[in-house]
């Protein structure tokens, strides 16, 4: 390699404009296409820029876990943004803490189990399915399935709430499977509809076989490396990262994909990380130029492999966007608790104010005792009692839907609980 001047070297390194990108490139995000925005060093290219700030960002950067049928190589850099929002990520979702004690007591309420909804709604997107979102409102109620999508969504709200004991095995061929032959149980899969080509990716980091892509994501799980800069939090969006791009099974990968990251996050210590939807380019709301730049960022060799950051930066930020809203419909769903325990009287268990505060949203529901267990994990009688508790102070009507009990607000307590409702949200 030819010798460059020293003083050549320096010069641009003390470059104010130069100076100014690597700053951008720490704080922020910076692609290509954003270098048209900026004032280069003089007698430079845009093209030579970005493969100095490549070089240089190399330097620093940390390897993804190496994959046996990869011929270049994959990293990111732990950028000051980076480390700060993943790390707040971390803190924010962990077990244990407000977040998720809040969670824990608050969860059959549509205040937060719509979260659950849309991340099904996004995985659902991304596979070419569409299922109407008050569709999956109702399947998540406990309303029965009329054909075989109708059930994948019931298989997949099941596979859910058994997230807590899946996440006390290991991450292995046999547990991946596992989620999708549940997700596909009782489901006729040569009628679920196969997503739409995704993004083609360079071959050198394409896994030839469903297996060495199950392989990968097993690699992705250990945490017992030396790499401590490759956390938990990146390590999660990582091994999604392949189902998104990847047909590891025949259909569905997206919500097998979505299901193994909620196991991650519980096994790993990060429950509230479970809750949050996702979505990827190029499906949905985030088929934008934007998201373009970013897919094209990270998914070219500029000639030092393959740069993740631009993919690691925006997805932490569309978590920490999700974050934001889960911790607002909290604060909401707190607010109402405490008006209704107020109002129907503090004898009220947690349970019996989730299904109150259901009432606030949507007044004229049908709420099942099935999904109320499901939601609580507790047991069916104990389900039940909370509904006729519940019936017996005069709150709730009972019906039946086909073989299955259910239950309605009587109409004293439905102005009233919408009236509620409206003051929490702050509408009154």
């Amino acid at each position: 390699m030819a010798r460059c001047a020293t003083k050549d070297i320096v010069e641009l390194m003390s470059d104010p404009c130069f100076y100014r990108l690597r700053t951008v490139v720490d704080r922020g995000l910076l692609l290509f296409e954003d270098l048209d925005g900026y004032e280069l060093p003089e007698g430079y290219t845009k093209e030579e820029i970005w493969l100095i700030l490549t070089a240089i960002r190399k330097q620093a950067a940390i390897f993804v876990p190496d994959d046996p049928y990869r011929s270049a190589d994959c990293w990111f850099v732990t950028t000051s943004v980076l480390s700060f929002d993943s790390k707040m990520l971390e803190m924010q979702c962990m077990a244990g803490f407000p977040l998720d004690e809040a969670l824990a007591s608050l969860k059959g309420s549509p205040f937060v189990t719509r979260f659950i909804e849309r991340t099904l709604a996004r995985a659902l997107e991304t596979e070419g399915i569409c299922v109407p979102d008050e569709r999956i409102h109702e399947i998540f109620l406990g309303s029965p399935a009329c054909n075989d999508i109708e059930r994948v969504v019931g298989n997949y709200f099941e596979v859910s709430s058994d997230a807590d004991s899946l996440a006390r095995y290991e991450v292995s061929h046999g547990l991946i499977e596992t989620l999708y032959y549940r997700l596909t149980e009782g489901v006729d899969a040569d009628a679920i509809p196969r997503r739409p080509d995704v993004c083609p990716l360079d071959e050198r980091i394409s896994p030839p076989t469903s297996a060495a892509a199950i392989d990968a994501v097993c690699r992705r799980s250990r945490q017992d490396d030396e790499e401590f800069r490759f956390g938990p939090v990146l390590r999660i969006v990582n091994a999604s990262w392949f189902f998104w791009n990847f047909d590891v099974f025949p259909c569905l990968n997206s919500l097998v994909g979505v299901l193994l990251r909620n196991v991650m996050a519980i096994k790993w210590g990060y429950p509230v990380l479970s809750w949050l939807p996702v979505g990827y380019y190029p499906f949905g709301e985030l088929n934008t130029p934007r998201m373009k730049a970013v897919f094209d960022n990270w998914s070219i060799d500029y000639g030092f492999g393959f740069d993740f950051t631009s993919y690691f930066t925006t997805y932490i930020k569309l978590y920490l966007e999700e974050l934001d809203r889960l911790k607002a419909s909290v604060e909401q769903l707190r607010r109402l608790n405490d008006l209704i325990g107020r109002t129907f009287g503090a004898d009220l268990n947690d349970r019996q104010k989730s299904i109150l505060s259901a009432l606030c949203r949507e007044p004229d529901a049908l709420l099942r005792i099935a999904s109320h267990q499901r939601t609580f994990k507790v047991a069916y009688a104990t389900a039940r009692n909370d509904f006729l508790e519940l019936e017996r102070k005069g709150y709730l009507v009972k019906g039946r839907q086909g073989k299955a009990f259910v239950f309605q607000a009587c109409s004293e307590l439905r102005e009233k609980i919408v009236s509620l409702g409206e003051v929490a949200s702050g509408a009154r």
